[in-house]
């Protein structure tokens, strides 16, 4: 199973999840099978964060670590079959160990309410949403 977490940089931070996906300036790709890393600048996934939902589920990647994230943007993840899984502070390595040793839990929406995951607030371009942030 292929994973996605963002990071600082595939440099010199490139151990240390960002807060959101906006904050990256490069993505972890982990494969659980191979346990094998890649790092991609974020430009080379997308252009447009706004289809990186897309972009994951074309490179086969159904699995996201991620410390924050917008209401909509999870309602829509979760639509799109990707599980999120939130991060257990910012350290690559360690959120990996609990991955692969099924310690992280993947958030669950119960009556429109999003568990076990820090929401953050909307960004300005989502203006139009109805998600209540």
């Amino acid at each position: 199973m292929k994973v996605l977490i963002p990071v600082v940089d595939h440099e010199n931070e490139k151990n240390k999840i960002t807060k959101e996906f906006d904050d990256a300036a490069s993505y972890c790709i982990y494969d659980s099978l191979s346990k094998t890393y890649e790092w991609l600048p974020t430009n080379a996934l997308t252009s447009k964060i706004g289809n990186i939902s897309f972009a994951l589920k074309r490179k086969g990647i159904l699995s996201v670590i991620i410390r924050e994230m917008p209401v909509m943007a999870i309602h829509l993840f979760t639509e799109m079959g990707i599980a999120l899984y939130p991060a257990q502070g910012n350290n690559l390595e360690e959120n990996i160990k609990l991955f692969d040793k099924e310690e992280l839990h993947p958030l669950t929406i119960v009556n429109g309410n999003v568990t076990h995951v820090s929401v953050s607030n909307c960004s300005t371009s989502c203006g139009s949403c109805n998600s209540g942030c």
